[in-house]
Formats: C-alpha cells, structure tokens, sequence
C-alpha cells in the first residue's frame, strides 16, 4: 500500500517537471508576425497587411509581465481583452497609430498597483492617433493614468464610465474627432489639470459627459461643430480658467454649461443657432474663491446667434458680472427686435448687433433704434417714398406734355419770301393716290 502511494507521488512528480518546460516555452505576443519586443520591454507591432492584434492578460501570445509599453502601428484591428493591464506593473504608455478598428473592452486598461500617487511610480500616458475606436466599453479605462490624448480619430458607440474612477490625471486631450453614440457620463468622478475638447464633429452631446469631474486649471472648448448639446452636459467643478470658442453650435439647451469655476468664463466667437433660455445660467463661481476675489467676469465676445431673446442671457448675478462685448444676431434689424433688447442695452451697456440689409452689414441694435424706430421715425421713411413716388409722377407728366408740344410745332411749316415779307402760314397736305389695274372679263 505504502508503495503505490510513493508510486503516485513520483507520477504526480514527473508531470509536474515535464509539464513545467511547456509552460516556460508558451509563447508571448513578442513572437507574433508583426511584433516583437525590444530591450526596454516595450511590445511594438508595426503591421504592414490586413492583421488582428489581441492583447491578453493571459494564456498563449499574452502581453508579458515585464512589459513597460504597447506601441502598435498601422493594423486592421485590435483588441484590449478584459484585465489586460491589471498585472503589468511596469506599464507605463500605451500608442495606437493608424488602427482601422479599435475595441477596449471592460477593465481592459484598469490600472492601479500602488497604493498611493508618486512621481517615482508615474501613471499610464494613452495615446490614440489616426484610429477608429469601434467600442469603448464601460470601466474601460480607470485607476493611475497621468494623461489620455486622442486625436484625427473616429470614436463610436462609447459607453456609461468609459473613463471613470481616474487618478493622477494630468491632461485629457480630445482634439480634431468625430464622435457618434456618445452616452451618458462617459467621463466620471476624477480629478485632472486640465481638459481639452478642440475641434472635429459631435453629433450629440448627452447630459452629463462630463460628471462630477474636477479640472484645477483649464477647461476648454474650442473649435468643435456639434450639433446638440444638452443639458448639463458638462458637470465640472474648480477650473480657474474656463473657454468656450470658436464653435459651431446648432441647438444649446438650458444649463448646457454646469460649472463651479474659481475663475473668469470665457464665451467667444461662436456661432449658434438656437440658444436656449438659461443656457449659462448652470455657471457659478466657487464660494471660497467668491468670499476672498468677489464675483467673477462672465464676458459673451463676438458671438454670432441666430434665435436667442434677451432672457437666454439670464445669469447667477450673485456670483457673476454679465459683459457683453459683441453678439451678433444673425436677424434682419427691427424696431420690434431693437425695442425687445432695450431693457438689457440698459443694464448691460453691452454691444448687440443686427443685420442691417440696406447696408449689407451688422448694426448696432441701439444705433438702428435711435436712427429708425419712434413714431415719428417710422412714418417719416415712408413719407419720403411717398414723396419721391409724387415727384417722379410730376416730372413724367411734365416732360410728356412738353414733349408733345414740340412735336406739334414741327408739324407747321413758315414760307419766306426773297423779299423778306413773310406771308401767312400754309399747311401742306399731302394725299397719295394710288391706281390699281382695270381687269376686263373676255
């Protein structure tokens, strides 16, 4: 009995050793065709035909442990499989260039393996260029990440908390993308320095894109075309500069804008079609900052705004000072426009302009108000065209009776005589016969 014990063990032994070869000798995605691994540890895959990478945690062609980063260039696909990143202690930069097909899937880039913030373990810098994000899943991407910047690609079909729970976020950076089927909180509960949105095309905008998140320095957005952005779309706290620029805007709803700055607010050189009621009205200042600064400077600059009213302007003007230093309204002067943005011109003292069509440029509303509306200015206009009409009439009547007495003093003819003597006026009349030919039926 005692032997067939020991038997067993030594069994049990010599698979142990012989299957322990196996596992050293499985292969890492360093032995894939396009990859390979250099002395850094780095994986780097340069893809020169229709190729598929997948990142895995584990198993045959996995990511190795010791890897330090992920550079992948110009593959049809690939793919982050779930947990890829929660055991790479030593990873720190993931690139993707020139990616037609991108997929992230849950906790795929999690990433946290120390317990506190420390410059000597810095966190994962992501970067994303010339690609296309097909799937961005939820929890996607959390933990220790200093920046993420993604830019010249196309992103679709991004889920609730796809970047959420994020720490030691320097810059977020999205610059010169398109966006489709963006959902609710996509960015979620985490501190960064600064966030940047530049440029490209949104189709929508959900409510909360941005929620409970925390910039300490620059929020800016700049140059983006969307077409809706929603209410409380972005829900942010504690920047001390806030930019909103050069965008092409269609529809802006209330509270579009839901910020607690420490800071001025910039609102510049933006087209927009429709500005809702109370869209700015979300913008406040932080009450620390407020009891030691006082209010802060809302300041609307060159702004071009095809259906607005006075009260889409409304403002916290307990936390807020308004200036309003150029807003175009892309509408045909009227008194009745002019005499609606009266009551604000007064409070506000600020540049609102029109179109002014029998110039073919923008007028100041309080300028077209002083030198066209009234009562009297109104009726005076059109007794000038009245007047011009009158005269026009006179000067034609005029002119065709006197035209026609002088063609009829051409009609009477003065004969003069040899010896001066001039005799009576004759009327020459003239009459034409005609003679047509006899025909005689033989």
């Amino acid at each position: 009995m005692r032997w067939l014990k020991w038997r067993a063990a030594l069994v049990s032994f010599l698979t142990l050793v012989a299957s322990a070869p196996a596992q050293r000798a499985e292969p890492t995605i360093c032995a894939e065709e396009f990859c390979r691994c250099d002395s850094f540890t780095a994986v780097i895959c340069n893809c020169t035909s229709d190729y598929e990478v997948t990142l895995r945690p584990d198993g045959a062609y996995r990511v190795p442990s010791t890897a330090s980063g992920i550079i992948i260039n110009g593959c049809s696909r690939v793919n982050f499989l779930p947990d890829l990143a929660r055991n790479l202690i030593q990873l720190r930069t993931i690139e993707l260039t020139n990616i037609m097909d991108v997929v992230i899937n849950e906790r795929a880039l999690s990433w946290s393996p120390f317990s506190r913030e420390s410059e000597m373990h810095p966190g994962l810098r992501i970067l994303i260029q010339n690609s296309t994000v097909n799937q961005l899943s939820s929890y996607a991407i959390q933990g220790r990440v200093n920046d993420i910047i993604i830019t010249d690609s196309r992103i679709h079909n991004v889920r609730p908390y796809a970047f959420s729970s994020l720490t030691g976020v320097r810059n977020i950076e999205l610059k010169n993308n398109v966006l489709y089927n963006i959902e609710r909180y996509t960015f979620s509960k985490f501190t960064t320095i600064n966030f940047l949105l530049k440029g490209g095309y949104v189709d929508r905008l959900p409510s909360r894109f941005l929620s409970d998140v925390e910039i300490t320095n620059l929020f800016r957005v700049e140059g983006i075309s969307v077409k809706h952005i929603s209410s409380v779309t972005f829900l942010v706290r504690s920047p001390k500069r806030v930019l909103v620029e050069s965008n092409f805007i269609e529809n802006l709803d209330p509270d579009g804008f839901h910020v607690v700055t420490k800071g001025p607010i910039t609102f510049r050189n933006n087209t927009v079609t429709n500005f809702s009621k109370g869209a700015l009205l979300g913008v406040t200042v932080d009450q620390e900052v407020m009891s030691v600064k006082g209010r802060q400077e809302l300041l609307v600059d060159n702004n071009t705004i095809t259906n607005i009213a006075p009260s889409s302007l409304i403002y916290n003007q307990t936390t807020l000072s308004l200036r309003v230093d150029g807003l175009n309204l892309n509408i045909t002067c009227n008194c009745e426009l002019a005499e609606n943005w009266r009551q604000l011109l007064k409070e506000e003292a600020g540049i609102v302009t029109c179109w002014y069509d029998l110039e073919g440029h923008y007028m100041s509303v309080a300028t077209f108000a002083d030198s066209r509306c009234g009562a009297f200015k109104q009726t005076f206009w059109i007794f000038v065209v009245v007047g011009l009409v009158v005269v026009l009439i006179a000067a034609s009547l005029i002119t065709y009776f006197v035209v026609r007495r002088e063609n009829e003093k051409k009609k009477k003819v003065q004969i003069v005589m040899p010896d001066g003597k001039t005799y009576r006026e004759t009327e020459f009349h003239i009459v034409v016969e005609r003679a047509e030919l006899l025909t005689t039926n033989l």
